[in-house]
């Protein structure tokens, strides 16, 4: 009787193959743990909590099942940088314990997630510390080859699903007014405000870096207290 193929497989290879299963969707993990033994076996690996993707669970923040934060604590201490970005967010603007959510946002955006790059390096701008901000602003931008609009709507969902106790803010005279005062370009070239399907070159081929990060850090200030980027 011929060895059924899996049970040739290198085990890191069978963790390989779950990661890619789990990065791609949580659900076909788990239906390739119930369909043989050497698939369960490997499916608590390190490896595969720290690519599982979450898209499955967005809805499931407030989920009171000690399995389900027993998943997501193994997913955060195996650095899964979605769960950490997840963690950051309910750490800094629900629990309104900063310093932990700002170590979780940082430590996820490090690690390339781009929603994290976006919340972590905005907080950094309205704490006056642009330098650090702008850099993972710039990042993320560069991430998504410039069109933002995905990450702002993914970003906005997410809070609706928070209580948010702990708002930021930027002034209004660092989104108002241009310190290039002959181009003046933030009040020529502004709109109402956007929504997720707006363009992603809101700010006009124009408008001064300086305003163009004011303005976005403003917008995502506003759409903290108010629900909404316009």
């Amino acid at each position: 009787m011929r060895m059924p193929v899996i049970k040739s497989l290198p085990n890191d290879l069978l963790i390989e193959v779950l990661a890619k299963v789990a990065a791609s969707s949580y659900i076909d993990l788990i239906q390739a743990k119930l369909a043989t033994k050497d698939f369960l076996e490997a499916s608590n690996d390190g490896y595969i909590f720290r690519h599982v993707s979450l898209k499955n669970f967005r809805k499931l923040l407030w989920n009171n099942s000690p399995e389900f934060w027993s998943f997501i604590e193994n997913c955060n201490n195996n650095e899964n940088p979605e769960s950490l970005y997840r963690k950051g967010m309910l750490e800094f603007f629900t629990h309104c314990r900063e310093a932990s959510g700002l170590g979780y946002l940082k430590l996820s955006a490090q690690k390339g997630y781009v929603d994290a790059c976006y919340v972590y390096g905005i907080i950094m701008y309205t704490a006056n510390v642009k330098d650090d901000g702008l850099k993972y602003l710039k990042n993320c931008e560069m991430k998504l080859e410039y069109k933002m609009s995905e990450c702002r709507r993914r970003v906005k969902e997410f809070v609706w699903s928070l209580w948010v106790n702990n708002k930021i803010s930027l002034s209004e005279n660092g989104e108002r007014y241009c310190s290039n005062v002959k181009n003046n370009c933030m009040i020529n070239e502004k709109r109402k405000g956007w929504d997720w399907n707006d363009e992603d070159d809101y700010y006009g081929e124009h408008a001064c870096e300086e305003c163009k990060w004011n303005g976005e850090v403003f917008r995502f200030c506003n759409m903290l207290r108010t629900g909404g980027y316009s």
